[in-house]
């Protein structure tokens, strides 16, 4: 019965590390003005897809111009935080606080949050070679399903 607890509390402390590990506050990336192209390939992708202004009068994040063909972006909220819904996915999203770029996941959907300033832009990147969308419940559920066994091997090994 002991080892039973043990190697509940160790797979609750997994999962609960897990959960909060996944969470994707962003990377500071490199900042560039020029087109989002060049925006996206100077933090690492291939292309830019589309850029979302922050537009104060409308209080609206608004393309600059319209997207790669083939994708349907949109985006939600205000200059502190933004939802964002892309299909297909995309390999990953900038966001653009006064002279700092952040860095976040990309996929189907996310939402990004302020770090000092608020939110002026938001660039949209793709890759040449399409990447594996683990979303944040896939990861728990591998994460769930690795751990009993892991957390066995380390009981095991104590004896």
């Amino acid at each position: 019965m002991k080892k039973i607890k043990q190697l509940f509390i160790i797979w609750v402390i997994t999962i609960l590390i897990a959960t909060f590990g996944i969470a994707d506050q962003g990377t500071l990336g490199t900042t560039n003005t020029g087109s989002i192209d060049d925006e996206c390939k100077a933090n690492g992708f291939d292309y830019g897809i589309v850029k979302f202004e922050w537009n104060g009068t409308t209080n609206s994040h608004e393309p600059e111009l319209p997207p790669v063909y083939g994708y349907i972006i949109a985006v939600t909220g205000n200059t502190s935080t933004a939802y964002w819904t892309a299909d297909p996915g995309v390999c990953g999203v900038l966001h653009k606080e006064s002279q700092n770029t952040y860095i976040h996941l990309g996929g189907t959907t996310g939402t990004v949050d302020y770090n000092i300033h608020g939110i002026s832009h938001i660039t949209f990147c793709g890759c040449e070679t399409p990447t594996p969308e683990f979303t944040t419940l896939t990861m728990a559920l591998m994460i769930m399903l690795i751990s009993p066994a892991f957390a066995y091997l380390l009981i095991k090994k104590r004896k």
